[in-house]
Protein backbone atom coordinates (compact mmCIF):
# COMPACT_ATOMS: atom_id res chain seq x y z
CA UNK A 1 0.00 0.00 0.00
CA UNK A 2 3.19 2.64 0.68
CA UNK A 3 4.23 1.65 -2.93
CA UNK A 4 0.80 2.35 -3.90
CA UNK A 5 0.70 5.65 -2.60
CA UNK A 6 4.05 7.02 -3.28
CA UNK A 7 3.17 5.92 -7.00
CA UNK A 8 0.44 7.93 -6.72
CA UNK A 9 2.22 10.92 -5.32
CA UNK A 10 4.54 11.03 -8.41
CA UNK A 11 1.53 10.61 -10.66
CA UNK A 12 0.25 13.58 -9.65
CA UNK A 13 3.95 15.33 -9.66
CA UNK A 14 4.44 14.47 -13.32
CA UNK A 15 1.01 15.40 -14.42
CA UNK A 16 1.94 18.92 -13.39
CA UNK A 17 4.77 19.26 -15.51
CA UNK A 18 2.88 17.63 -18.77
CA UNK A 19 2.74 20.47 -20.44
CA UNK A 20 6.30 21.16 -20.26
CA UNK A 21 7.07 17.28 -20.77
CA UNK A 22 4.83 17.04 -24.37
CA UNK A 23 7.10 20.14 -25.32
CA UNK A 24 10.34 18.29 -25.42
CA UNK A 25 11.93 16.44 -28.50
CA UNK A 26 12.91 12.87 -27.72
CA UNK A 27 16.43 12.81 -27.10
CA UNK A 28 16.66 9.18 -26.99
CA UNK A 29 15.43 7.63 -30.38
CA UNK A 30 15.41 9.28 -33.86
CA UNK A 31 12.24 10.64 -34.71
CA UNK A 32 10.48 11.38 -38.64
CA UNK A 33 9.91 14.91 -36.90
CA UNK A 34 12.93 15.76 -36.21
CA UNK A 35 14.79 13.37 -38.59
CA UNK A 36 15.60 13.58 -42.23
CA UNK A 37 16.79 17.07 -41.90
CA UNK A 38 19.99 16.26 -43.85
CA UNK A 39 21.59 14.46 -46.23
CA UNK A 40 23.38 12.15 -43.76
CA UNK A 41 20.16 11.28 -42.16
CA UNK A 42 18.64 10.94 -45.50
CA UNK A 43 21.10 8.24 -46.17
CA UNK A 44 20.32 6.76 -42.94
CA UNK A 45 16.85 6.00 -43.25
CA UNK A 46 17.63 4.48 -46.71
CA UNK A 47 20.29 2.23 -45.09
CA UNK A 48 17.62 0.94 -42.22
CA UNK A 49 15.72 -0.34 -45.41
CA UNK A 50 18.72 -2.58 -47.04
CA UNK A 51 19.29 -4.28 -43.64
CA UNK A 52 16.20 -5.30 -43.50
CA UNK A 53 16.69 -7.04 -46.78
CA UNK A 54 17.80 -10.27 -44.63
CA UNK A 55 16.20 -13.60 -45.47
CA UNK A 56 17.89 -17.44 -44.82
CA UNK A 57 18.35 -17.69 -48.89
CA UNK A 58 19.44 -21.21 -49.11
CA UNK A 59 16.43 -22.48 -46.94
CA UNK A 60 14.39 -22.20 -50.59
CA UNK A 61 16.85 -24.46 -52.53
CA UNK A 62 16.25 -27.22 -49.29
CA UNK A 63 12.59 -26.82 -50.34
CA UNK A 64 13.55 -28.14 -54.33
CA UNK A 65 14.46 -31.06 -55.60
CA UNK A 66 18.25 -30.17 -55.30
CA UNK A 67 18.53 -30.55 -51.51
CA UNK A 68 17.22 -32.32 -48.57
CA UNK A 69 17.17 -30.83 -44.81
CA UNK A 70 16.07 -33.87 -42.57
CA UNK A 71 15.70 -31.89 -39.52
CA UNK A 72 12.21 -30.64 -39.49
CA UNK A 73 12.95 -27.33 -36.77
CA UNK A 74 14.40 -25.85 -39.98
CA UNK A 75 11.24 -25.39 -41.79
CA UNK A 76 11.98 -26.38 -45.00
CA UNK A 77 11.13 -30.26 -44.87
CA UNK A 78 7.73 -29.72 -44.62
CA UNK A 79 8.00 -27.75 -47.45
CA UNK A 80 9.97 -30.12 -50.09
CA UNK A 81 7.44 -32.79 -49.05
CA UNK A 82 4.26 -30.83 -49.46
CA UNK A 83 3.28 -30.86 -46.29
CA UNK A 84 3.21 -27.35 -45.11
CA UNK A 85 0.10 -25.36 -43.58
CA UNK A 86 -0.89 -22.08 -42.47
CA UNK A 87 1.08 -22.53 -38.79
CA UNK A 88 4.60 -23.27 -41.15
CA UNK A 89 6.97 -20.50 -39.37
CA UNK A 90 8.67 -20.35 -43.03
CA UNK A 91 5.44 -18.92 -44.63
CA UNK A 92 5.28 -16.39 -41.38
CA UNK A 93 8.81 -15.39 -41.80
CA UNK A 94 9.38 -14.70 -45.37
CA UNK A 95 5.90 -12.77 -44.78
CA UNK A 96 7.12 -10.75 -42.48
CA UNK A 97 10.37 -9.85 -43.67
CA UNK A 98 8.87 -8.53 -46.40
CA UNK A 99 6.10 -6.17 -45.30
CA UNK A 100 8.66 -5.02 -42.25
CA UNK A 101 11.12 -3.94 -45.58
CA UNK A 102 8.05 -2.27 -47.08
CA UNK A 103 6.62 -0.43 -43.78
CA UNK A 104 10.02 1.07 -43.62
CA UNK A 105 10.30 2.14 -47.29
CA UNK A 106 7.31 3.89 -46.82
CA UNK A 107 8.15 5.53 -43.65
CA UNK A 108 11.13 6.50 -45.95
CA UNK A 109 9.21 7.85 -48.70
CA UNK A 110 6.17 9.65 -46.68
CA UNK A 111 9.28 11.55 -44.97
CA UNK A 112 12.27 12.03 -47.27
CA UNK A 113 10.47 14.86 -49.13
CA UNK A 114 10.78 16.85 -47.26
CA UNK A 115 14.62 16.83 -46.52
CA UNK A 116 16.04 19.59 -47.93
CA UNK A 117 18.35 18.28 -50.37
CA UNK A 118 19.53 18.15 -54.03
CA UNK A 119 16.48 16.51 -55.95
CA UNK A 120 18.14 14.73 -58.41
CA UNK A 121 20.13 13.14 -54.93
CA UNK A 122 17.01 12.34 -53.57
CA UNK A 123 15.19 10.84 -56.71
CA UNK A 124 17.79 8.68 -56.33
CA UNK A 125 17.83 7.20 -53.05
CA UNK A 126 13.49 6.93 -53.55
CA UNK A 127 14.42 4.99 -56.49
CA UNK A 128 16.73 2.57 -54.40
CA UNK A 129 13.39 2.53 -51.83
CA UNK A 130 11.05 1.67 -54.82
CA UNK A 131 13.07 -0.94 -56.49
CA UNK A 132 13.34 -2.83 -53.02
CA UNK A 133 9.42 -2.39 -52.22
CA UNK A 134 8.95 -3.95 -55.94
CA UNK A 135 11.16 -6.49 -55.86
CA UNK A 136 9.35 -7.38 -52.66
CA UNK A 137 5.98 -7.31 -53.83
CA UNK A 138 6.63 -9.06 -56.88
CA UNK A 139 8.04 -11.67 -54.57
CA UNK A 140 4.96 -11.83 -52.16
CA UNK A 141 2.45 -12.40 -55.08
CA UNK A 142 4.64 -15.32 -56.82
CA UNK A 143 4.14 -17.56 -53.41
CA UNK A 144 1.10 -16.10 -52.19
CA UNK A 145 -0.88 -14.80 -54.66
CA UNK A 146 -3.14 -11.57 -53.68
CA UNK A 147 -1.67 -9.95 -51.09
CA UNK A 148 -2.30 -6.59 -49.20
CA UNK A 149 -0.60 -3.35 -51.34
CA UNK A 150 0.24 -0.57 -48.99
CA UNK A 151 1.95 2.43 -50.28
CA UNK A 152 2.21 4.26 -47.35
CA UNK A 153 2.43 4.42 -43.78
CA UNK A 154 -0.79 3.33 -41.92
CA UNK A 155 -2.54 4.20 -38.71
CA UNK A 156 -3.77 1.60 -36.04
CA UNK A 157 -6.72 1.76 -37.18
CA UNK A 158 -5.86 1.87 -41.36
CA UNK A 159 -3.78 -1.46 -40.36
CA UNK A 160 -6.73 -4.21 -40.64
CA UNK A 161 -6.02 -4.65 -44.45
CA UNK A 162 -7.65 -6.69 -47.21
CA UNK A 163 -5.84 -9.01 -49.84
CA UNK A 164 -5.23 -6.76 -53.24
CA UNK A 165 -5.79 -8.58 -56.30
CA UNK A 166 -2.58 -10.17 -58.02
CA UNK A 167 -2.51 -7.87 -61.26
CA UNK A 168 -2.89 -5.10 -58.79
CA UNK A 169 -0.22 -5.42 -56.65
CA UNK A 170 2.22 -6.27 -59.69
CA UNK A 171 0.82 -3.11 -61.33
CA UNK A 172 2.15 -1.14 -58.38
CA UNK A 173 5.18 -3.27 -58.35
CA UNK A 174 5.74 -2.00 -62.62
CA UNK A 175 5.78 1.24 -61.31
CA UNK A 176 8.25 0.97 -58.52
CA UNK A 177 10.20 -0.34 -61.19
CA UNK A 178 10.17 2.24 -63.29
CA UNK A 179 10.42 5.18 -61.13
CA UNK A 180 13.58 3.65 -60.41
CA UNK A 181 14.63 2.29 -63.82
CA UNK A 182 14.48 6.14 -64.44
CA UNK A 183 15.98 7.52 -61.80
CA UNK A 184 19.00 5.03 -61.05
CA UNK A 185 22.42 5.08 -62.14
CA UNK A 186 24.40 2.49 -64.39
CA UNK A 187 27.11 2.57 -61.39
CA UNK A 188 25.52 2.80 -57.49
CA UNK A 189 27.08 5.70 -55.04
CA UNK A 190 28.11 3.16 -53.43
CA UNK A 191 29.06 -0.53 -53.74
CA UNK A 192 25.83 -3.02 -53.33
CA UNK A 193 23.41 -0.44 -53.86
CA UNK A 194 21.20 -0.42 -56.65
CA UNK A 195 21.52 0.19 -59.52
CA UNK A 196 19.17 0.83 -63.27
CA UNK A 197 20.35 -2.48 -64.24
CA UNK A 198 19.32 -4.28 -61.15
CA UNK A 199 15.85 -2.56 -61.55
CA UNK A 200 15.89 -3.60 -64.83
CA UNK A 201 16.92 -7.67 -64.29
CA UNK A 202 14.29 -7.88 -61.11
CA UNK A 203 11.29 -6.03 -63.10
CA UNK A 204 12.38 -8.56 -66.04
CA UNK A 205 12.37 -11.68 -63.80
CA UNK A 206 8.99 -10.39 -62.49
CA UNK A 207 7.88 -10.57 -65.72
CA UNK A 208 8.86 -14.07 -66.68
CA UNK A 209 7.30 -15.16 -63.40
CA UNK A 210 4.18 -13.98 -64.97
CA UNK A 211 4.20 -15.21 -68.62
CA UNK A 212 4.69 -11.46 -69.52
CA UNK A 213 6.77 -12.95 -72.59
CA UNK A 214 7.80 -10.32 -74.61
CA UNK A 215 8.08 -7.47 -71.75
CA UNK A 216 10.91 -9.85 -69.90
CA UNK A 217 12.61 -10.61 -73.22
CA UNK A 218 13.03 -6.76 -73.43
CA UNK A 219 14.03 -5.50 -71.01
CA UNK A 220 16.55 -8.11 -70.75
CA UNK A 221 18.04 -7.10 -74.19
CA UNK A 222 18.57 -3.62 -72.55
CA UNK A 223 20.50 -5.16 -70.26
CA UNK A 224 22.64 -7.26 -72.46
CA UNK A 225 23.11 -3.91 -75.09
CA UNK A 226 24.01 -1.92 -72.05
CA UNK A 227 27.45 -4.11 -71.82
CA UNK A 228 27.59 -2.94 -68.12
CA UNK A 229 27.62 -6.71 -67.17
CA UNK A 230 29.68 -9.71 -68.78
CA UNK A 231 29.87 -13.39 -67.55
CA UNK A 232 32.80 -13.81 -64.96
CA UNK A 233 35.20 -16.50 -66.85
CA UNK A 234 35.93 -19.05 -63.23
CA UNK A 235 31.86 -20.20 -62.63
CA UNK A 236 33.34 -21.12 -58.98
CA UNK A 237 35.31 -17.84 -58.47
CA UNK A 238 31.46 -15.67 -59.30
CA UNK A 239 30.82 -16.84 -55.45
CA UNK A 240 34.06 -16.30 -53.25
CA UNK A 241 35.09 -13.47 -51.16
CA UNK A 242 37.83 -12.77 -52.56
CA UNK A 243 36.00 -11.80 -56.07
CA UNK A 244 32.79 -9.95 -54.41
CA UNK A 245 31.21 -7.40 -56.62
CA UNK A 246 32.58 -8.86 -60.26
CA UNK A 247 31.58 -8.01 -63.36
CA UNK A 248 28.81 -10.68 -63.20
CA UNK A 249 27.05 -9.54 -60.07
CA UNK A 250 23.98 -7.16 -60.61
CA UNK A 251 22.85 -7.00 -57.03
CA UNK A 252 23.84 -9.17 -53.73
CA UNK A 253 23.59 -8.82 -50.25
CA UNK A 254 27.04 -7.15 -48.42
CA UNK A 255 28.33 -8.34 -45.86
CA UNK A 256 31.34 -7.53 -44.13
CA UNK A 257 33.20 -9.51 -41.14
CA UNK A 258 33.44 -8.14 -37.84
CA UNK A 259 30.54 -5.47 -38.61
CA UNK A 260 27.47 -7.16 -40.72
CA UNK A 261 27.93 -11.03 -41.27
CA UNK A 262 25.66 -13.29 -42.22
CA UNK A 263 22.65 -13.64 -39.88
CA UNK A 264 22.70 -16.92 -37.42
CA UNK A 265 22.84 -19.65 -39.09
CA UNK A 266 25.67 -18.20 -41.12
CA UNK A 267 26.33 -20.64 -44.83
CA UNK A 268 29.51 -21.34 -42.87
CA UNK A 269 27.97 -23.07 -40.41
CA UNK A 270 24.81 -24.65 -41.87
CA UNK A 271 27.00 -25.67 -44.88
CA UNK A 272 30.17 -27.37 -43.05
CA UNK A 273 29.19 -28.47 -40.00
CA UNK A 274 25.66 -28.84 -39.54
CA UNK A 275 23.94 -32.54 -40.86
CA UNK A 276 21.02 -31.31 -42.68
CA UNK A 277 22.72 -29.19 -45.99
CA UNK A 278 21.93 -32.78 -47.78
CA UNK A 279 22.51 -32.49 -51.99
CA UNK A 280 20.20 -34.88 -53.61
CA UNK A 281 21.10 -37.53 -56.08
CA UNK A 282 18.32 -35.39 -58.41
CA UNK A 283 20.94 -32.38 -58.33
CA UNK A 284 23.85 -34.30 -59.19
CA UNK A 285 22.25 -36.69 -61.76
CA UNK A 286 21.18 -33.65 -63.46
CA UNK A 287 24.60 -32.24 -64.97
CA UNK A 288 25.27 -34.00 -68.35
CA UNK A 289 28.68 -35.36 -69.44
CA UNK A 290 31.16 -32.83 -70.48
CA UNK A 291 32.72 -34.32 -73.81
CA UNK A 292 28.77 -35.43 -75.44
CA UNK A 293 26.64 -32.79 -73.24
CA UNK A 294 24.23 -35.42 -73.05
CA UNK A 295 22.40 -36.54 -70.06
CA UNK A 296 23.92 -39.47 -68.00
CA UNK A 297 20.67 -41.35 -68.89
CA UNK A 298 21.74 -41.40 -72.79
CA UNK A 299 23.46 -45.20 -73.51
CA UNK A 300 25.57 -43.02 -75.78
CA UNK A 301 26.49 -40.25 -72.78
CA UNK A 302 29.88 -42.32 -71.89
CA UNK A 303 28.78 -42.20 -67.88
CA UNK A 304 29.66 -45.04 -65.72
CA UNK A 305 28.30 -45.14 -62.80
CA UNK A 306 30.83 -46.15 -60.49
CA UNK A 307 33.06 -43.36 -61.29
CA UNK A 308 29.78 -41.12 -61.44
CA UNK A 309 31.51 -38.17 -61.04
CA UNK A 310 34.22 -38.40 -63.73
CA UNK A 311 33.97 -36.53 -66.95
CA UNK A 312 30.64 -34.46 -65.66
CA UNK A 313 29.67 -30.77 -66.30
CA UNK A 314 32.60 -28.54 -64.42
CA UNK A 315 29.32 -26.50 -62.83
CA UNK A 316 28.96 -30.15 -60.77
CA UNK A 317 31.96 -30.03 -58.52
CA UNK A 318 31.78 -25.77 -58.09
CA UNK A 319 28.70 -25.91 -56.86
CA UNK A 320 28.34 -28.86 -54.41
CA UNK A 321 31.38 -30.76 -52.79
CA UNK A 322 31.43 -34.50 -54.00
CA UNK A 323 32.66 -37.35 -52.08
CA UNK A 324 36.45 -37.28 -51.80
CA UNK A 325 36.86 -34.13 -53.56
CA UNK A 326 38.81 -31.49 -51.43
CA UNK A 327 36.53 -30.03 -48.31
CA UNK A 328 37.96 -28.52 -44.98
CA UNK A 329 41.64 -27.86 -45.22
CA UNK A 330 41.67 -29.50 -48.26
CA UNK A 331 41.70 -32.61 -46.97
CA UNK A 332 39.25 -35.51 -49.38
CA UNK A 333 35.26 -35.45 -47.82
CA UNK A 334 34.58 -38.62 -46.66
CA UNK A 335 30.72 -39.07 -45.70
CA UNK A 336 30.86 -41.67 -43.67
CA UNK A 337 33.94 -40.10 -41.92
CA UNK A 338 32.80 -36.54 -41.45
CA UNK A 339 29.05 -36.53 -41.65
CA UNK A 340 27.53 -38.89 -39.24
CA UNK A 341 24.10 -37.71 -39.72
CA UNK A 342 24.19 -35.71 -43.19
CA UNK A 343 22.44 -38.85 -45.20
CA UNK A 344 23.23 -37.79 -48.62
CA UNK A 345 26.95 -38.35 -49.49
CA UNK A 346 26.78 -34.75 -50.39
CA UNK A 347 27.30 -31.05 -49.37
CA UNK A 348 26.92 -27.61 -50.91
CA UNK A 349 30.02 -26.18 -52.02
CA UNK A 350 28.59 -22.53 -53.55
CA UNK A 351 28.60 -20.02 -50.45
CA UNK A 352 29.73 -22.25 -48.19
CA UNK A 353 32.97 -20.68 -47.21
CA UNK A 354 35.02 -23.74 -46.60
CA UNK A 355 38.27 -22.54 -45.44
CA UNK A 356 36.80 -19.64 -42.60
CA UNK A 357 37.78 -21.26 -39.28
CA UNK A 358 35.21 -18.83 -37.72
CA UNK A 359 31.87 -20.00 -38.93
CA UNK A 360 29.67 -17.13 -37.29
CA UNK A 361 32.02 -14.71 -39.31
CA UNK A 362 30.70 -15.79 -42.50
CA UNK A 363 30.71 -12.35 -44.55
CA UNK A 364 30.09 -14.10 -48.15
CA UNK A 365 27.61 -11.83 -50.24
CA UNK A 366 24.53 -13.48 -51.36
CA UNK A 367 23.58 -12.90 -55.40
CA UNK A 368 20.40 -12.23 -55.97
CA UNK A 369 20.75 -10.98 -59.60
CA UNK A 370 23.84 -12.23 -61.76
CA UNK A 371 24.36 -11.46 -65.86
CA UNK A 372 23.47 -15.06 -66.09
CA UNK A 373 20.21 -14.97 -65.21
CA UNK A 374 19.33 -12.32 -67.58
CA UNK A 375 20.96 -14.52 -70.35
CA UNK A 376 18.66 -17.32 -69.62
CA UNK A 377 15.75 -15.13 -69.22
CA UNK A 378 15.68 -13.45 -72.50
CA UNK A 379 16.54 -17.01 -73.90
CA UNK A 380 13.11 -18.83 -72.42
CA UNK A 381 11.08 -15.57 -73.19
CA UNK A 382 11.71 -15.81 -76.79
CA UNK A 383 10.92 -19.73 -76.57
CA UNK A 384 7.83 -19.61 -75.39
CA UNK A 385 7.02 -16.61 -77.83
CA UNK A 386 8.20 -19.08 -80.65
CA UNK A 387 10.57 -16.62 -81.52
CA UNK A 388 13.14 -19.60 -82.46
CA UNK A 389 16.63 -17.50 -84.19
CA UNK A 390 19.85 -18.28 -83.82
CA UNK A 391 19.86 -15.99 -81.13
CA UNK A 392 18.03 -18.07 -78.50
CA UNK A 393 20.92 -20.66 -79.13
CA UNK A 394 23.50 -18.66 -78.46
CA UNK A 395 22.42 -16.68 -75.24
CA UNK A 396 22.22 -20.61 -73.77
CA UNK A 397 25.27 -21.64 -75.57
CA UNK A 398 26.79 -18.04 -74.21
CA UNK A 399 26.15 -19.44 -70.64
CA UNK A 400 27.29 -22.65 -71.31
CA UNK A 401 31.01 -22.13 -73.01
CA UNK A 402 32.15 -20.10 -69.85
CA UNK A 403 35.64 -20.39 -70.07
CA UNK A 404 36.10 -22.62 -66.72
CA UNK A 405 32.83 -24.87 -68.46
CA UNK A 406 33.20 -24.91 -71.83
CA UNK A 407 30.36 -28.00 -72.26
CA UNK A 408 29.44 -28.61 -75.82
CA UNK A 409 27.07 -25.83 -77.42
CA UNK A 410 23.52 -26.77 -78.21
CA UNK A 411 24.35 -27.80 -81.93
CA UNK A 412 26.83 -30.33 -80.64
CA UNK A 413 24.81 -32.01 -77.79
CA UNK A 414 21.13 -31.91 -78.74
CA UNK A 415 21.68 -31.25 -82.19
CA UNK A 416 20.03 -28.32 -84.98
CA UNK A 417 16.56 -27.00 -85.80
CA UNK A 418 15.05 -28.15 -82.34
CA UNK A 419 11.37 -27.05 -81.74
CA UNK A 420 10.19 -25.22 -78.83
CA UNK A 421 9.47 -27.96 -76.74
CA UNK A 422 13.03 -29.31 -77.40
CA UNK A 423 14.89 -25.65 -76.43
CA UNK A 424 12.33 -25.23 -73.54
CA UNK A 425 13.55 -28.71 -72.08
CA UNK A 426 17.30 -27.70 -72.42
CA UNK A 427 16.88 -23.82 -71.09
CA UNK A 428 14.94 -25.28 -67.78
CA UNK A 429 17.54 -27.51 -67.45
CA UNK A 430 20.65 -25.30 -68.07
CA UNK A 431 18.61 -22.86 -65.08
CA UNK A 432 18.80 -26.17 -62.94
CA UNK A 433 22.80 -26.52 -63.91
CA UNK A 434 23.55 -23.13 -63.59
CA UNK A 435 22.23 -22.01 -60.45
CA UNK A 436 22.39 -24.62 -58.14
CA UNK A 437 22.39 -23.37 -54.37
CA UNK A 438 21.25 -19.94 -55.48
CA UNK A 439 17.78 -19.60 -54.40
CA UNK A 440 16.06 -20.04 -57.87
CA UNK A 441 15.30 -23.61 -58.31
CA UNK A 442 11.65 -23.86 -55.88
CA UNK A 443 10.51 -21.13 -57.55
CA UNK A 444 11.00 -22.04 -61.06
CA UNK A 445 9.83 -26.04 -60.08
CA UNK A 446 6.40 -23.30 -58.94
CA UNK A 447 6.35 -21.25 -61.63
CA UNK A 448 6.73 -24.54 -64.37
CA UNK A 449 4.19 -25.93 -62.15
CA UNK A 450 6.79 -28.80 -62.29
CA UNK A 451 5.17 -31.75 -60.51
CA UNK A 452 7.79 -34.09 -62.30
CA UNK A 453 10.51 -32.36 -59.59
CA UNK A 454 8.75 -33.35 -56.67
CA UNK A 455 10.32 -36.64 -56.33
CA UNK A 456 11.85 -38.99 -53.26
CA UNK A 457 14.93 -38.24 -51.84
CA UNK A 458 17.95 -40.53 -53.11
CA UNK A 459 21.65 -40.19 -51.81
CA UNK A 460 24.52 -42.85 -52.09
CA UNK A 461 24.94 -45.16 -49.13
CA UNK A 462 27.87 -44.04 -47.68
CA UNK A 463 28.52 -47.16 -45.88
CA UNK A 464 30.33 -48.11 -48.87
CA UNK A 465 32.06 -44.74 -49.03
CA UNK A 466 34.28 -45.09 -46.34
CA UNK A 467 38.35 -45.28 -47.26
CA UNK A 468 40.20 -42.26 -48.20
CA UNK A 469 43.05 -44.44 -49.26
CA UNK A 470 41.20 -46.62 -51.42
CA UNK A 471 38.49 -44.39 -53.05
CA UNK A 472 38.82 -46.55 -55.95
CA UNK A 473 37.38 -49.41 -54.50
CA UNK A 474 34.36 -47.45 -53.58
CA UNK A 475 30.80 -48.87 -54.22
CA UNK A 476 28.14 -46.24 -55.18
CA UNK A 477 24.88 -47.58 -54.04
CA UNK A 478 21.72 -45.64 -54.75
CA UNK A 479 19.88 -45.75 -51.63
CA UNK A 480 16.28 -44.02 -51.03
CA UNK A 481 16.21 -41.71 -48.34
CA UNK A 482 12.70 -39.82 -47.87
CA UNK A 483 9.20 -39.35 -49.93
CA UNK A 484 8.15 -36.66 -51.46
CA UNK A 485 4.54 -35.72 -53.25
CA UNK A 486 2.89 -32.85 -54.73
CA UNK A 487 -0.52 -31.95 -52.78
CA UNK A 488 -3.05 -30.69 -55.74
CA UNK A 489 -5.17 -29.22 -53.05
CA UNK A 490 -2.73 -26.61 -52.15
CA UNK A 491 -1.59 -26.08 -55.48
CA UNK A 492 1.91 -24.32 -55.66
CA UNK A 493 0.67 -21.04 -53.49
CA UNK A 494 1.78 -20.76 -50.01
CA UNK A 495 -0.47 -20.15 -47.22
CA UNK A 496 -1.36 -16.90 -45.74
CA UNK A 497 0.20 -17.38 -42.08
CA UNK A 498 -2.09 -18.15 -39.34
CA UNK A 499 -0.83 -15.67 -37.26
CA UNK A 500 -1.27 -12.61 -39.65
CA UNK A 501 -5.38 -13.70 -40.48
CA UNK A 502 -5.51 -13.89 -36.54
CA UNK A 503 -4.48 -10.64 -36.32
CA UNK A 504 -6.31 -9.46 -39.17
CA UNK A 505 -10.33 -10.65 -40.09
CA UNK A 506 -10.02 -9.03 -43.46
CA UNK A 507 -7.43 -11.54 -44.48
CA UNK A 508 -8.38 -14.57 -46.84
CA UNK A 509 -6.73 -18.07 -46.99
CA UNK A 510 -5.76 -19.55 -49.87
CA UNK A 511 -7.18 -22.92 -51.08
CA UNK A 512 -5.98 -25.56 -49.56
CA UNK A 513 -5.20 -24.25 -46.16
Amino acid sequence: MKKIFVIMICAVMCASCMDNLLDQKTLDQLSPDSFYTNETEVRMGLMGIYSSFVDEWHQYDFMSDNCYCHHSWQGSLEFSEWKQNSSSSRALSKWRIAYRTIGRVNKFLDNVEKAPIDETVKNTMKGEARMIRGYFYADLVHFYGDVPLVLKELSLDEAKVSRTPKAEVLKAAEEDFDFAITHLQVSAPETGRATKGAAQAFKARMYLYNKEWSKAASLCKDIIDSEVYQLYPDYGAVFEESNENNVEVIFDIQYIKNVRVQPWPTNGTSFTEWPTAGITLSAIDAFNMKSTGKPITDQTSGYDEQNPFNNRDPRMGATYVLPNSPFIGGAPYIPAAQDGELQTCFRPRKYADIDNADRGNCAVNLILMRYADVLLMRAEALIEMGQITDEVYDLINEVRQRPSVMMPKIEQAEGQNLNQNQLREIVRHERHVEFGMEFTRYSDMRRWELESAIKDVWGFNKAKLTDPSSANTWSFERIKLASRSFDPKKGWLWPIPLEEIQNNGNLTQNPGY
